[in-house]
């Protein structure tokens, strides 16, 4: 009898370490009957819509490598880039992916311009924003070898010439910046779309395009260097890491306009699981580590809460249906 009972105590002990209590002598009814899993158990992918090298993939590495193993139970933020349709590709692919919490979209302006202006499979309520870290203003450039070095000079040969103007993809906010140049100046442009700011400065820089409207993050010190021109830039004053250059406002244009970046997951995310994601990348996105690498990079730090974050796409929403027809018209 003693062996018995010697027995079932050791099994019944070891069924408590395996999280199963059912039938052993002395565990409580209605107790915690099963650990609950600890998300995140695998490394957490972030995708860039965009090829490698421009401001969104530069931005969204700087961030991971802030992360580094300090967050999300020690686990890494991992980077793909997956460019293509002017960020549609990689944005198709999030919102196709399952939504646990394992994918997470570099979220950019073109999640507010793509579902408006293309036939695409997403909307952008089909995504949740966790945090924005950048306000990337727009700026205009060209070539050293440009024949037109200010604004004015750029303004009366446009008039009158067409110019072949770059963009990273029809329907991106730089796309869009341009568009509304042009009607308000009066300005002739061809539009020259590719997926990526660097093949725009392969571009501007091979002479296979006049001008490119950019971020201003992702050609500063080319600019600094003198490998570009700044010929204006999208901001209510003069920026700190280029204050020669003027705004477009100084120069008699109402463009105040720019490129936002952030992260966000599928709108279908477990709510559990969205805490998890959404405190600590507001916990990587406000600490001094990221911010000193952004500045480092010249990248506008900007940073906004998720609810914050939401309010201000649904802003951008409202604003682009009211161009909606026009940029259709500019194929």
């Amino acid at each position: 009898m003693f062996l018995r009972k010697k027995i079932a105590g050791l099994m019944c002990l070891l069924a408590i370490g395996a999280g199963i209590v059912g039938g052993c002598g002395g565990a409580k009814k209605g107790g915690d009957t099963k650990t609950a899993t600890k998300f995140p158990e695998k490394n957490i992918k972030i995708i860039v819509p965009y090829s490698a090298g421009g401001g969104v993939d530069i931005t969204t590495r700087l961030f991971a490598e802030a992360a580094g193993k300090k967050h999300f139970n020690g686990k890494s933020l991992v980077v793909e880039d997956m460019g293509g349709g002017g960020a549609v590709k990689g944005q198709t692919f999030v919102a196709n992916a399952k939504p646990d919490g394992y994918t997470v979209l570099a979220y950019t302006s073109a999640i507010v311009n793509n579902p408006v202006l293309k036939k695409v499979s997403f909307k952008t309520k089909d995504f949740k924003p966790l945090v924005m870290v950048c306000f990337d203003p727009e700026i205009l450039v060209v070539p050293p070898t440009s024949n037109y070095k200010t604004f004015e000079e750029f303004v009366a040969y446009a008039k009158t010439h067409t110019i072949k103007m770059a963009t990273p993809g029809h329907s991106t906010s730089h796309h869009i910046a341009a568009v509304r140049l042009a009607k308000e100046l009066g300005l002739k442009f061809e539009y020259l779309h590719n997926n990526s700011a660097a093949v725009q400065k392969q571009q501007l820089m091979g002479g296979h395009c006049d001008a490119a409207m950019m971020a201003m993050g992702e050609v500063t010190n080319e600019v600094n260097e003198g490998s570009m021109i700044a010929l204006a830039v999208g901001t209510d004053k003069r920026t700190e890491d280029l204050p020669k250059v003027p705004t477009f406002k100084e120069k008699g244009a109402n463009l105040v306009a720019g490129a936002f970046r952030g992260f966000a997951v599928s709108a279908k995310t477990p709510d559990d699981v969205f805490k998890v994601l959404q405190k600590d990348f507001e916990a990587i996105a406000t600490s001094e580590e990221f911010k000193k690498a952004m500045k480092g990079a010249k990248i506008p730090y900007m940073y906004k809460n998720s609810s914050d974050f939401q309010a201000y796409v649904d802003g951008e929403i409202d604003g682009l249906m009211k161009i909606k027809d026009l940029l259709q018209q500019k194929k």
